[in-house]
């Protein structure tokens, strides 16, 4: 066993230790200091957490913006030992194999309409994050060496008072697809690796424009036009339609789905559809569900382009916060490609009529405030030979262990 790994299990199961002892108390209100726990790092790190947190107060109130952002950093390792490339097979964003990466310096600007009439938001990645975010999304003409920075969003807020007020938003935004987004503390994100689902089966952020408007105090529709699926770029100049719906019975109990429709091949003729529905449960106050169904369509997206493709998949995520400090994360899912159109037949030959699964357990314990220690063991299983194993072959499953630093600001 490398000494790597022996760190990584000793640390894990520190973790596991001292969340068991760490006194539980009911979850606290931002404003409050974090209650007592082993693992705290308030006597040396907390002063430096308040410096920060007074310096962008100051800059806030002087210059009526809002700012923030967040350092991510973190090591993932393989049983497959992948390598020639050295990345983890069905991974995106945390796709690279026994190594420290420094994914991400996050940071974020942005303007509420309430005082101008018009609000605006803009957000940069800086670092592997960026890279792949560029590559994912197009912007660049090829699919490697691409700068390690990028805009992940940049748009302008307004309302058209008529009725109960229509939202307007237009720029470059994330998508309204899916549970989980782009890497983001505290927003849908408890576990360190991303879901198949977000990997393949929605898209990650649009250019365009939408609308949304409450026809209810349960229910808010939105709509829009954009370029495309993760194609800022438009490589075909036929825009495609969003919409969707969310239903909001009670503070327990959320609906909501999406879907987006139009032309993503070059050619501007197959059609691309895609309808995410994710079903949000609070039963109580420290825990919160997450249920997950997505279909997609496209065709001639086959492996060979001789038929439609389709996908679909179901996917579950139970966090709960054991105390203010320490939250346990368990996702699970199955994901089905049965034409090969989204999982691409790798590492090696084609894949039609796969489907993958994994399951996945993430601690995450706050030793201050604004730092974020989390660690991760994940299983994935496939019905095919789909995961890379060293340089020539490949298996079907794969074991990862993971460890994240995050401080946000």
């Amino acid at each position: 066993m490398k000494k790597g790994l022996r760190r990584f299990l000793l640390a894990l199961a520190v973790l596991i230790i001292a969340s068991a002892t760490t006194r539980i108390v009911n979850a606290a209100e931002e404003e409050k200091p974090l209650g007592q726990g082993w693992l705290s790092l308030d006597c040396c790190i907390g002063p430096l957490d308040n410096a920060i947190a007074n310096g962008k107060d100051s800059l806030q109130k002087a210059t009526g913006l809002n700012f923030g952002g967040f350092l991510d950093t973190s090591y993932t390792w393989s049983s497959n030992h992948p390598r020639s490339p050295y990345a983890i097979s069905l991974r995106y964003f945390d796709k690279d194999q026994n190594k420290i990466v420094f994914n991400n310096f996050h940071i974020f600007v942005e303007k509420p309409e309430k005082d101008w009439g018009v609000g605006f938001r803009v957000s940069g990645d800086f670092g592997r994050t960026g890279e792949l975010l560029r590559e994912a999304t197009l912007w660049g003409k090829s699919l490697n060496k691409e700068p390690s920075a990028e805009v992940r969003e940049a748009y302008l807020t307004t309302t058209i008072p008529l009725g109960e007020g229509i939202g307007v938003k237009g720029g470059l935004f994330v998508t309204t697809l899916g549970t989980e987004i782009l890497p983001n503390p505290g927003a849908y994100n408890d576990n360190i690796s991303r879901s198949y689902l977000f990997n393949f089966g929605v898209p990650l952020r649009h250019l365009g424009m939408m609308f949304n408007y409450p026809v209810h105090k349960m229910v808010n529709v939105n709509f829009g036009v954009v370029t495309g699926w993760d194609n800022p770029r438009d490589n075909n100049h036929q825009p495609s339609f969003m919409g969707g719906v969310t239903v909001t019975p009670s503070d327990m109990v959320s609906f909501a789905s999406n879907l987006i429709y139009g032309a993503e091949q070059r050619s501007g003729a197959p059609k691309r559809f895609t309808i995410s529905n994710v079903l949000t449960v609070k039963p109580i106050d420290p825990l919160a569900l997450y249920l997950e169904y997505t279909f997609g369509s496209e065709g001639d997206a086959s492996l060979g382009g001789d038929r439609d493709g389709k996908w679909q998949g179901l996917s579950g995520i139970a966090s709960y916060n054991w105390t203010d400090r320490f939250n346990t994360a368990l996702r699970a899912e199955v994901f089905y490609d049965r034409d090969g159109a989204r999982l691409l037949g790798e590492p090696f030959g084609s894949h039609a009529r796969a489907t993958v699964s994994e399951m996945t357990l993430t601690g995450s314990y706050k030793f201050t405030k604004m730092l974020l220690g989390r660690t991760e063991v994940r299983q994935d299983w496939s019905d095919r030979n789909m995961f890379r194993r060293g340089a020539s072959s490949a298996d079907s499953n794969q074991t990862t262990l993971a460890m994240q630093l995050i401080y946000t600001f």
